[in-house]
């Protein structure tokens, strides 16, 4: 029973342990070949795996299948157009945005 619960709890630590938070000025936004996946890259971030969209590895992804995805679009852009910061929850295996808010 010990280890069970102790193989549990780090699967539920290693589960949260994939997402970080990411703050900064957003420095591109595009739309993809496919025409409906939104990417972007911000300030002070950089990476070179991501899989959320393959064709552009070093850019995160906004998640189209969640209900605030036109929410977080509209965030994205006054961000970029204003210069403003924002932070994402990014997962960090795949780049897919889980969560998105504007900074002061």
């Amino acid at each position: 029973m010990k280890k069970l619960l102790i193989v549990l709890l780090s699967t539920f630590v290693a589960t949260f342990a994939s997402a970080e938070w990411h703050t900064g000025k957003v420095k591109y936004v595009g739309v993809g070949y496919d025409g409906k996946t939104i990417t972007l890259i911000m300030e002070g971030w950089s990476r070179s795996d991501c899989t959320c969209y393959a064709s552009w590895p070093s850019h995160m992804c906004l998640d189209e299948t969640r209900e605030t995805s036109e929410f977080e679009k509209a965030i994205l852009i006054s961000a970029r157009a204003k210069q403003t910061p924002i932070s994402v929850n990014i997962d960090e295996t795949t780049c897919k945005v889980r969560a998105m808010t504007e900074r002061d």
